[in-house]
């Protein structure tokens, strides 16, 4: 969905997280990307969406 490269090559990746504000019902997810702004994270359903850091908690 989203076009990034290297996405494995930073610390949060693969990390999981909590939207703390949901998501179509969703809150947990995992960090699957890095963006300039934020991250791109997955949830269960397997959609992808960017948030901003300060939209999530990472465990």
């Amino acid at each position: 969905m989203y076009d990034y490269d290297n996405k494995e090559d930073f610390e949060q990746y693969g990390k999981h997280c909590w939207l703390l504000t949901p998501w179509k019902g969703y809150r947990s997810a995992t960090i699957v990307g890095q963006t300039d702004k934020g991250y791109i994270v997955q949830v269960s359903s397997g959609a992808e969406i960017e948030v901003y850091p300060d939209e999530i908690e990472i465990d």
